[in-house]
């Protein structure tokens, strides 16, 4: 809980990084599909947006989770980190998977979007934390 300071930056690297996958992804697979004459620069323009959207979510979301998975580990008493990893990346799945069914629960694209933007949040926080405390 003392390294609040983390879940901004992990936020600020996450956004980008998993609007930029995921934006990769929809370019290869709508590879053999005719671009509409209006949009030029689909994929900058699906970085750009889902960064933004992003943000927002991460912070209105992603932050209370955090806490309470921080908070769910902390009072678990954990002591090794694969126990710790394991815990977390399940309570971040399981959030996941409860957002994408509360967005679009018949959209595959969905889950799949959202699995990537909190997994990629989550791994990037729990490198922060791990980097960043004392040995």
């Amino acid at each position: 809980m003392k390294k609040i300071y983390l879940i901004p930056i992990s936020i600020l690297l996450a956004a980008p990084l998993s609007s930029f996958l995921s934006a990769s992804i929809d370019s290869l697979i709508s590879l053999n599909e005719d671009l509409p004459k209006d949009e030029n620069f689909p994929f900058l323009n699906g970085v750009i947006i889902g960064t933004i959207y992003e943000l927002a979510i991460y912070c209105i979301i992603g932050i209370p989770v955090t806490l309470i998975i921080d908070t769910i580990t902390y009072f678990l008493g954990l002591h090794t980190n694969l126990k710790v990893y394991l815990l977390q990346f399940s309570l971040y799945t399981i959030s996941a998977i409860t957002l994408a069914y509360i967005l679009d629960s018949d959209n595959f694209w969905a889950y799949l979007t959202v699995g990537i933007a909190v997994h990629t949040y989550f791994h990037i926080l729990f490198f922060l934390k791990k980097t960043n405390s004392k040995p």
